[in-house]
């Protein structure tokens, strides 16, 4: 097989899918790599890279071939646990009871190690520059990418089409184990690209294509998807993705979970939350794999709602839905994040913490804000008071200005009486915890609450009224339904070479027992009612899991768990 010019400056190789040969002087950089044949027609090139559009072994196979001869391998981050750990991916396909949807047996066969290719930002390698933007249809964390090549723009469009009307494979858009996601993410991303106006088009199959495919091919899906009854409200949530609350606050229809926006008189914006943006669909799983960030309703933002900069980002909680974007949006907008206080050690450092829901990489906050003092932004005073429950956590943010005082709650009230209690125990509720948030509502009054995934509620007297009787009944329950020491709350952290505990005792009776760590023995211990200890014990083994046993009146059930050394933490990225 030979090389094929199919544009000045590009060159394409055919094998289980098309390889582009991007040429600057004696050098090159590939686009994909198929089963790695390309290698045997380059001669004395040198080859700076390869940059992969997703995963599947039809463009990525041949990547160890390049690992082999030393030449870096670009991938977006979402695909690159599939390129590294393929065999976990492939087991899943075969095993038993299996409703994962997505065609995980195209994985490559052998491990391929990988550098990240980044969102938004150009690439440039020698004199070639390229610019990946996510396009999830074909997979969740496909990416495109877009190249200037002799006054060009060129679009290398991976497997999102291979023809006017067609995609390389129908089957892949079904992430779920009969779901149409891909379908309307393969729709939002032709129309995406669409809007870069790019020239020609060069994907991993099929013939080179014009601009006008994109629209061709998404309205073909478009009807696919309306055939399937699925996301409805597609198109007409991509032309209108923010709502207008108030002239000053917009909230997100399209994100999960929901973002806010507060817009100065100034054209300056601050959000609140930012984890997925335009969320169409997810895969059933939970991996990095699985969960891909994106900025696609930010242009709109800053085109159509009157948004000249994006000043700060403030999360409520940790969770993967509330903050999945903010690196992004930093790197890509230079938006700082501004942590409440509970949060910033729990961003920063997320596996030190035993806890659900984590985002796979550290955030840094650029400004940490103490509980209960305001801060001034604009003309919006803000204030962050503890709210736990969801989440240990998690915080309310009081907004005033306008004339209003709006509460940002988070996750903690469910449903569209905003009376629903959204505790989560693996989050480390305390049967205290929504007494107290309501105590906390009835003493701010605000004029309005705001979560992240239900509909705004106002906190009128009857409100304010269940809500108390509400939190107490969930406290009795709690004190009646189980022993003492099932009603603590322990939780572990890592601190350098410490391991710290809290035990927290919300009865109204002193708790007496006593607390085993493996290595460091057995002591008695004795919680104040109402109150919670910290204990510190030194780590000679970090390296290994430490189980803990906290133990009550004998013959009650203990408390177990482990503490965790941040070596056995998914949150740490791939290599």
């Amino acid at each position: 097989m030979t090389l094929y010019e199919v544009h000045p400056g590009v060159w394409r190789h055919t094998s289980t899918a098309h390889t582009y040969v991007l040429r600057a002087g004696d050098s090159a950089v590939l686009v994909n790599v198929g089963d790695g044949t390309v290698l045997d027609e380059m001669g004395d090139m040198r080859i700076l890279a390869a940059v992969l559009t997703h995963a599947g072994a039809d463009v990525a196979a041949g990547a160890a071939r390049l690992n082999a001869a030393g030449i870096p391998v670009y991938a977006p981050d979402s695909e690159r646990p599939l390129l590294e750990h393929p065999q976990p991916f492939l087991g899943a396909w075969a095993g038993d009871n299996h409703y994962d949807g997505r065609p995980l047996h195209l994985s490559v066969a052998q491990p391929v190690q990988t550098r990240s290719l980044p969102d938004y930002r150009p690439l440039v390698l020698g004199g070639i520059t390229l610019t990946a933007r996510p396009a999830p249809g074909p997979s969740s964390g496909h990416s495109v990418l877009l190249a200037d090549i002799g006054g060009t723009r060129i679009a290398f469009t991976g497997a999102l089409l291979s023809g006017a009307g067609q995609v390389p494979r129908l089957a892949a858009t079904m992430w779920s184990y009969n779901g149409g996601e891909g379908l309307a993410g393969s729709v939002l991303s032709l129309l995406d690209l669409h809007d870069q106006t790019p020239d020609v088009l060069l994907g991993a199959f099929g013939p080179p294509l014009e601009r006008g495919a994109l629209k061709t091919t998404a309205q073909a899906l478009l009807e696919l998807l309306q055939l399937r009854r699925h996301n409805p409200r597609l198109l007409d949530l991509r032309a209108r993705p923010y709502e207008a609350l108030r002239p000053w606050l917009l909230l997100n229809r399209t994100s999960v979970a929901q973002t806010y926006v507060l817009r100065s008189v100034d054209s300056r914006a601050l959000l609140i939350d930012f984890g997925y943006d335009f969320c169409f669909g997810m895969a059933p799983t939970t991996g990095r794999e699985s969960r891909r960030p994106w900025l696609y309703t930010l242009p709109t933002l800053l085109t159509d709602y009157g948004v000249q900069h994006i000043d700060a980002v403030i999360p409520t909680h940790a969770h993967d839905d509330h903050v999945a974007g903010i690196g992004l949006l930093r790197k890509v907008y230079g938006t700082p994040l501004w942590a409440p206080e509970p949060l910033a050690d729990v961003l920063a450092r997320p596996a030190a913490y035993r806890l659900p829901c984590r985002w796979f990489a550290p955030l840094l906050p650029d400004r940490t804000l103490p509980l209960g003092e305001s801060v001034e932004w604009k003309e919006f005073r803000i204030t962050p008071h503890a709210l736990p429950g969801h989440a240990r956590h998690a915080v309310a943010l009081l907004v005033e200005g306008h004339g209003e005082r709006v509460l940002f709650t988070g996750d903690q009230y469910a449903d569209a009486d905003g009376l629903g209690l959204n505790y989560t125990y693996q989050n480390d509720f305390l049967e205290d915890d929504y007494g107290a948030s309501a105590a906390l509502v009835e003493r701010l009054r605000p004029s309005l609450l705001l979560s992240g995934h239900w509909p705004p509620v106002v906190p009128d007297e009857l409100w304010l009224a269940q809500a108390r009787e509400r939190g107490e009944a969930l406290r009795r329950l709690h004190a009646d339904s189980q022993p003492h020491a099932a009603r603590l709350g322990l939780t572990t952290r890592m601190a350098e070479n410490t391991l710290q505990i809290v035990i927290a005792n919300p009865a109204e009776l002193a708790f007496q027992g006593e607390l085993a760590v493996d290595g460091h023995g057995t002591q008695p211990l004795t919680v104040p009612a109402g109150t919670e200890v910290l204990i510190e014990f030194p780590l000679s083994e970090p390296s290994r899991p430490i189980p803990i046993v906290l133990r009550g009146t004998p013959g009650e059930p203990p408390v177990m768990t482990y503490a965790l050394p941040v070596e056995f933490s998914h949150s740490i990225p791939v290599s």
